[in-house]
């Protein structure tokens, strides 16, 4: 290897030893590993995109009991297939799964090349160097938070990884390192040691394959790298949720708009700003007219949490027995036991579990 963005006298034996680790002491197990079908390759890495491999791995085995080929899920019905997501959370990821699941039925096969799955919708460069790699041995290197944590800390480098600058000289690296016989080999190598090995709080150190070359390690810097800029500003938000039902039904919606939980459907909802008293926000859905003054509320909840990247929501259920059938404007009344036929957020399956209703 020549042209080494790293100067390092270890980088040109960093290759060597992973493969080698990989051989020997690898254990890690996964349905997708040593996959060539880049259908499922592609399933299974859309899928753990932001969701960790033991919650993931049911959601796999579940779409392709479900949809064995793309040609199956591309011609299911959107319904079906959120709610066979529902509880996976980020669900533009689901949007994109469908998106490219039709336009690559349509073509007759899926892209074989690194720019033309690139191309698909919902696919970044990781999971198109992933997919290349492992399905087409193509040689792409995979560039994931596991990648940046190695390589940060075997070669000490102090670059933010969510920086412009420090993306394309990971990135750089990362390629300069790959063994081009074996892609698919070494990606799932690098990913698998900082998965077991080189892990985010407890690093197995003093069993690693590069204790002795490690700069992390040998500065005492294990703890302080990979390195990031910026910090995600977090925000609170307060969702009422009114339960509204008049004799056998209850009323619900899809939320459509560009937020969270976009074609999950949902309750009647008054979001604030801070946390108000329950008697205030029912005077507000009265004055809505969603439900008449006489009507009685049956129970009113505790406060539910669910934590997003971004966000933290803070869900109370009102549930209320309408006196007249109410006028709702763009729901929809169903049965109470048609409820669970319907793809429903992580929160309102939480609620809707406890049996509310």
């Amino acid at each position: 290897m020549t042209n080494l963005i790293h100067k390092n006298l270890f980088t040109n034996q960093f290759t060597t030893k992973l493969l080698s680790w990989n051989h020997k002491h690898n254990k890690r197990t996964m349905p997708w590993k040593g996959e060539t079908d880049p259908y499922k390759i592609w399933l299974s890495e859309i899928i753990l995109q932001q969701t960790r491999v033991e919650q993931g791995l049911k959601y796999y085995e579940n779409f392709l009991f479900n949809f064995p080929d793309i040609n199956k899920l591309a011609t299911a019905s959107e319904a079906d297939v959120f709610k066979l997501w529902e509880g996976l959370g980020y669900y533009s990821r689901c949007r994109n799964l469908i998106a490219t699941a039709k336009l690559v039925a349509q073509e007759g096969k899926f892209p074989d090349s690194y720019e033309d799955i690139l191309r698909l919708k919902g696919v970044g460069p990781y999971t198109a160097a992933a997919i290349a790699s492992f399905a087409f041995n193509l040689p792409h290197a995979v560039v994931d938070g596991n990648v940046f944590r190695v390589l940060s800390r075997v070669f000490g480098i102090k670059k933010p990884i969510d920086s412009t600058e420090g993306k394309k000289y990971f990135t750089n690296l990362a390629n300069q390192l790959l063994d081009k016989k074996k892609p698919g080999e070494y990606n799932q190598a690098i990913m698998d040691f900082g998965a077991t090995v080189c892990k985010p709080l407890v690093p197995l150190c003093e069993t690693c394959v590069f204790k002795k070359d490690c700069v992390a390690f040998n500065t005492n810097r294990v703890s302080t790298l990979p390195v990031k800029e910026k910090r995600v500003q977090q925000k609170t938000r307060h969702f009422y949720f009114f339960v509204i039902s008049y004799k056998n039904w209850v009323f619900v919606r899809e939320r459509t708009d560009k937020d969270i939980w976009r074609h999950l459907h949902e309750f009647a909802l008054i979001e604030t700003l801070q946390s108000e008293e329950t008697e205030r926000v029912i005077t507000t859905a009265i004055q809505n007219r969603w439900f008449q003054k006489e009507s009685e509320v049956k129970s009113i909840s505790e406060t539910f949490t669910q934590k997003l990247t971004h966000q933290t929501i803070k869900g109370i259920f009102i549930k209320v027995q309408a006196e007249k059938r109410p006028a709702l404007k763009g729901f929809k009344q169903i049965e109470k036991e048609e409820l669970k036929k319907l793809a429903f957020p992580k929160m309102l399956n939480e609620y809707l579990g406890k049996k509310y209703l």
